[in-house]
């Protein structure tokens, strides 16, 4: 049962997560007395080119996969998917053993043990930052790190394990398009002027820049950020947090702990305090 210090009561909270994501998410804000308002931002497809992948399991069959790093539950889901349809699945999973392998977070870990996926290492943050921070300290040189993801993902994690003297490959085994739904965007762009909004929810760099991206479809950008500014605006952790500054809108919210309920428990703990 959620306390009451957590409750989102009477609340509309907008989850901008991947449609086959936000349902979690929605569930999560339902049992706190909130009212979820699904405004997906990245729609996800399967990868154009198999290539990167195909050669990532031929290097995990010669064990030449030192590190695999699995940045979401997206990540872990669309490389089993490949791996599944190119009819390998049961012999990645096992070369998986092989390597060394890092889930972002414990989200992420469930996802791969729920494949029977063992998990070395999970970050106490729950961030590129978190997973730099152990490999530093593991002193990882030279070593051969696979990252699978999303073709649009922030590339800093990648560029500095490659400065720290290691050979990176990321591999796309998804896309993080933009939705083409603009029927949805302009309902949005109405409730969030009649003042049917109380906050966002935004749970990665990509979702802000496209949750941007699809408000210009129908409002102005000079109308846009006001708007937003009457809203209580969460992010989900310090990549996310940093790309909302960067695009000049404020962080009301940031979790401790960079999880769905960190960020939820977060921000009900934001209105307790603020209480008008």
């Amino acid at each position: 049962m959620v306390q009451e210090d957590c409750s989102l009561r009477g609340r509309t909270i907008v989850v901008t997560r991947p449609r086959d994501q936000a349902e979690e998410t929605a569930k999560a804000i339902v049992e706190r007395g909130g009212k979820p308002y699904l405004l997906s931002t990245i729609e996800i497809r399967p990868p154009k080119n198999l290539t990167a992948a195909k050669k990532f399991f031929q290097a995990l069959a010669r064990r030449e996969a030192d590190y695999v790093i699995f940045m979401s539950v997206n990540g872990v889901q669309h490389l089993l998917a490949v791996a599944e349809n190119l009819g390998i699945l049961d012999e990645v999973k096992a070369n998986l053993k092989n390597a060394f392998v890092i889930a972002v977070g414990p989200r992420t870990a469930q996802e791969l043990e729920k494949d029977a996926v063992h998990v070395d290492l999970v970050p106490e943050k729950y961030t590129s930052e978190g997973i730099l921070l152990c490999l530093q300290q593991r002193h990882v040189k030279d070593k051969a790190i696979y990252i699978p993801r999303t073709s649009d993902a922030p590339p800093e994690l990648g560029e500095k394990l490659i400065e720290m003297g290691n050979r990176v490959e990321e591999i796309h085994v998804y896309q993080s398009q933009l939705p083409s739904d603009k029927g949805l965007v302009a309902v949005f762009a109405k409730n969030l002027e009649e003042g049917k909004v109380d906050a966002i929810l935004f749970t990665s760099s990509l979702g802000v820049k496209n949750f941007i991206q699809m408000l210009k479809y129908a409002i102005s950008e000079e109308k846009m950020k006001p708007l937003i500014a009457r809203t209580v605006v969460v992010a989900i952790g310090p990549t996310t947090a940093k790309t909302l500054t960067e695009a000049a809108i404020r962080v009301d919210v940031m979790p401790q702990e960079h999880t769905l309920n960190g960020a939820l428990n977060a921000l009900a703990s934001y209105w307790n305090t603020n209480k008008s």
